[in-house]
C-alpha cells in the first residue's frame, strides 16, 4: 500500500518526459485513440455476435373446444418451438464479412496510434529545437554584455567613442527581443502537444532529450517491397478486399433457403396431434440479383483501391527517401565544415577586437554569422528528423 501510494505521488510530482514517455501517454489519453478503440471493439463484438445461432421460437396456446352438438367439450393445448437453420454456407461467408470488417479496423487503429506517435515525435522535436535556440539566444546576449562591459570600460578612458557603446546597446535589445519571441514560440510548442495529448500533462512540464543525427542504412528497393506487404494500410486494404470477395459469395448464397426446423404437440378436440416440420424460404421471384452486382462491384472498387494505395505509398516513400538523404547531406556539410569554420572565425574575431585590430562593426558581423550557422545547424537537425518521421509514417515502422 506504501509502495502504491508513494508511485501515485511520484507520478504526480513528475514533470519531465522523454520521447517515449510522451508517446506511451498519447496513446493512452489522446481522444481519437479512444473513439477508434471504442469502434474497433465494437465491431469484434459484432464479429462474435454473428458466429452465435438465432434463437429459437416458442409457441404456447390454450383454449376451450366443443363439439357442435355440444356432446364433448375440452381443453386444448398447442406448444411448438421452431428453430432456424441457416444455410452452412451462407452462414460461413456472413461471418468472414464481419470477420474482415472488424480485422480492417483493427489495422487501421494500428496505423492511427502510428500517426498519433508521429505527431508527439513532431510537436517533441520542435520543442527541443526552440529549448536549443533559446540557449543559443542567451550566450549571444552573454557574449554581447561581454563586450558591452568591456566597451563602457573604454569609453570611459576616452579610448573608443561613445557611440559603439549604444550601438551595442541596440544590440543587446534585439537579443533580448529575440530571447522573447522564442520563449512565447517554446510555450505556444508545449501548450500545442499538451492540448494534443488531451491535456494530461501538468502545465509546468519539460521535455528531456536532443535533436540527434544517426546516419542511416537505407534500401530503397527492400523498403518498398516489405512496406507493400507489411504496411497496416496495405493490410487494411487487403482485409476489405477479402471482405469484398466474401460478400459476394454471401449474396450468392442467399439464393439457397435456409429452413425452419419445428417441432409441436397439439392437444385437439378428438385427440393429440405431435410431430415435426421443415419449413422452406423459396427464392423464387428474388434471386438477389441487385446484391450480388452490387458486392462485385464494390470488389472491384476495394482493389482498385488497393492498387492506387500500393503506388501512392511507393511514391511516397522514394520522395520522403529522397528528402530524408538531402537533409542528411546537409547536415554533414555543417558537421565537416561549416561548424569548425565558424568556431574558429569566432575565436580569431574576439581576439583581435580585444587587441584592436577589428572594429566593433566587424566584430558583430561575425558574431552575427557565427550564431546563425549554430541555429541554421539546429534548423537542418530539426529537419532530418521531421524527414525521417515522415518517412517511418510512410513505411509504416520505425527506422533502427
Amino acid at each position: 500500500m506504501i509502495l502504491f501510494l508513494s508511485s501515485i505521488l511520484l507520478s504526480l510530482e513528475k514533470n519531465t518526459y522523454t520521447l517515449q514517455e510522451l508517446i506511451d501517454i498519447g496513446l493512452k489519453s489522446s481522444p481519437e485513440i479512444m473513439t477508434r478503440k471504442f469502434q474497433t471493439n465494437s465491431l469484434y463484438e459484432s464479429y462474435l455476435s454473428s458466429k452465435r445461432l438465432s434463437n429459437p421460437e416458442l409457441e404456447y396456446s390454450t383454449g376451450d373446444a366443443e363439439s357442435y352438438d355440444g356432446d364433448i367439450q375440452r381443453i386444448t393445448r398447442n406448444l411448438s418451438v421452431r428453430q432456424v437453420i441457416e444455410n452452412p454456407f451462407k452462414r460461413h461467408f456472413r461471418i468472414q464479412v464481419n470477420k474482415k470488417s472488424w480485422e480492417a479496423s483493427a489495422f487501421n487503429f494500428e496505423y492511427l496510434k502510428l500517426e498519433i506517435a508521429s505527431e508527439i515525435k513532431e510537436i517533441f522535436y520542435e520543442i527541443l529545437f526552440l529549448k536549443k535556440n533559446l540557449e543559443l539566444a542567451h550566450k549571444k546576449k552573454s557574449s554581447i554584455e561581454k563586450i558591452y562591459h568591456l566597451i563602457q570600460k573604454r569609453a570611459e578612458l576616452g579610448e573608443v567613442k561613445d557611440l559603439e557603446a549604444l550601438k551595442l546597446s541596440v544590440e543587446m535589445l534585439k537579443a533580448e527581443n529575440e530571447r522573447n519571441e522564442i520563449q512565447t514560440e517554446l510555450k505556444l510548442a508545449k501548450s500545442s502537444l499538451n492540448a494534443f495529448m488531451g491535456n494530461s500533462l501538468p502545465q509546468n512540464f519539460s521535455v528531456n532529450g536532443d535533436l540527434k543525427y544517426t546516419p542511416l542504412d537505407i534500401h530503397e528497393k527492400a523498403l518498398i517491397e516489405e512496406n507493400l506487404s507489411y504496411h497496416p494500410l496495405i493490410k487494411e486494404k487487403k482485409t476489405l478486399v477479402e471482405q469484398a470477395q466474401n460478400s459476394i459469395s454471401f449474396a450468392r448464397w442467399q439464393r439457397f433457403p435456409d429452413f425452419n426446423l419445428a417441432a409441436f404437440s397439439q392437444k385437439m378436440l378428438h385427440g393429440t396431434n405431435q410431430g415435426i416440420g421443415i419449413t422452406l424460404d423459396i427464392p423464387l421471384w428474388d434471386f438477389k440479383s441487385k446484391e450480388i452486382l452490387e458486392a462485385q462491384n464494390q470488389a472491384l472498387s476495394q482493389r482498385q483501391d488497393l492498387k492506387a494505395l500500393q503506388i501512392e505509398l511507393s511514391k511516397q516513400i522514394k520522395s520522403k527517401i529522397n528528402r530524408l538523404r538531402l537533409s542528411e547531406q546537409t547536415l554533414r556539410l555543417f558537421e565537416d565544415a561549416l561548424l569548425k569554420q565558424a568556431q574558429e572565425s569566432m575565436r580569431i574575431s574576439e581576439l583581435s577586437y580585444h587587441h584592436g585590430e577589428i572594429s566593433l562593426i566587424e566584430f558583430l558581423d561575425t558574431q552575427r554569422t557565427y550564431f546563425s550557422i549554430l541555429r541554421d545547424h539546429q534548423e537542418s537537425l530539426l529537419k532530418w528528423n521531421l524527414d525521417k518521421v515522415a518517412l517511418e509514417r510512410v513505411i509504416g515502422e520505425e527506422l533502427k
